[in-house]
């Protein structure tokens, strides 16, 4: 009989939701591997618990339900994670709500409790790593369990699989264009020279970019990206130890740049004396981050043997769904 693998999916956005629909859209594929039951769904508004299991069907009539609309069910229970362990022990943890850069929570707390009773845990929520890398993993070594966290930068490209590729070499610098929406962003201004907010609106109307745009703008985002991929590589930074500059670019800045044959991006960077950033950066056209365009991302890294330089997808919806589920398989084998 192939292993039973109970799986609990807190977060239950857009992202939780193509996961979900990606599991059962999947589910042949994956019972050659293991036999995954979804047994407990949890929003900000509620929690579902089942501990047999979801049947395909049940959880397609979840997705179909308004966002935050568990607790519209008859059998939602209050969100309480101490209690979704006692009664369905999850094997695997898939955290997926959103990020706060300022405490974490309450995905930091929900990791911890994750951990401490010995569930693998799957996360694309940056800001509990991006505040506690090394503590979480020295938790999880201790636990034996893992923690998989492929969609948390570059989520449609195999980035994170890549640093874990060379552990043997020696890593002394990242550069990179980490962030979706102030790359298209930017990418707009110079095409098109028009201003910074006009940019901004056009990522908000082919959905890019949130209603609230500070965690792009004021480069959190970026930020704990630079931290997770310094962490992979064993150059072990923090969030708080980021210098972020908020990106705030004129069209006479534009102007300027393109009458010298240089652009603007907004980069994140962790140096070799061990300084990390996020700012805006006038690079040279012959850079190999200059010509990365549009809602693309890219990473150029230095080592003792030379650059690597990979561009790609950032994390979309579908990318993030699909590297999640990646990591579900990961932690299994």
């Amino acid at each position: 009989m192939l292993n039973e693998r109970k799986i609990a999916v807190i977060g239950f956005g857009s992202i939780g939701r193509t996961f979900v629909r990606l599991l059962t859209e999947k589910s042949h594929y994956i019972k050659k591997l293991a036999e995954l039951r979804v047994v407990a769904v949890a929003d900000s508004k509620g929690m579902v618990l089942k501990p047999s299991g979801f049947s395909d069907y049940e959880l397609i009539k979840l997705c179909e339900l308004p966002l935050s609309g568990l607790r519209s069910l008859p059998e939602s229970l209050d969100l309480d994670i101490d209690l979704l362990y006692s009664e369905v022990q999850p094997d695997i943890h898939v955290e997926l709500t959103p990020a706060n850069y300022e405490t974490g929570e309450p995905g930091l707390s929900n990791i911890v409790n994750a951990i401490n009773n010995h569930a693998h845990v799957v996360t694309a929520n940056k800001a509990p790593l991006a505040l506690r890398f090394s503590e979480l993993m020295d938790l999880a070594r201790k636990n034996e369990v893992k923690i998989g966290f492929r969609s948390t930068v570059m989520g449609g490209t195999p980035l994170i699989d890549m640093l874990l590729s060379i552990r043997s070499y020696s890593v002394e610098s990242i550069h990179g264009i980490l962030n979706a929406t102030t790359n298209f962003m930017l990418t707009e201004m110079h095409e098109k020279l028009i201003p910074m907010e006009e940019a901004l609106r056009r990522a908000q109307a082919i959905g890019i970019a949130e209603t609230d745009p500070r965690l792009d703008l004021d480069g959190w985002d970026s930020a704990a990206k630079i931290v997770i991929l310094s962490n992979v590589v064993r150059r072990e930074i923090k969030l708080q130890n980021v210098i972020r500059e908020p990106l705030k670019v004129e069209l006479s800045d534009i102007a300027e740049c393109l009458r010298n044959n240089n652009v603007i991006k907004y980069v994140a960077a962790l140096e070799p004396d061990g300084k990390a950033y996020v700012k805006p950066m006038k690079l040279s056209r012959r850079d190999p981050l200059a010509g990365v365009d549009g809602t693309l991302n890219a990473v150029r890294i230095g080592t003792t043997i030379g650059e690597i330089t990979l561009v790609g997808k950032g994390g979309g919806r579908i990318e993030t769904a699909h590297n999640v589920l990646d990591d579900v398989i990961g932690v299994m084998l």
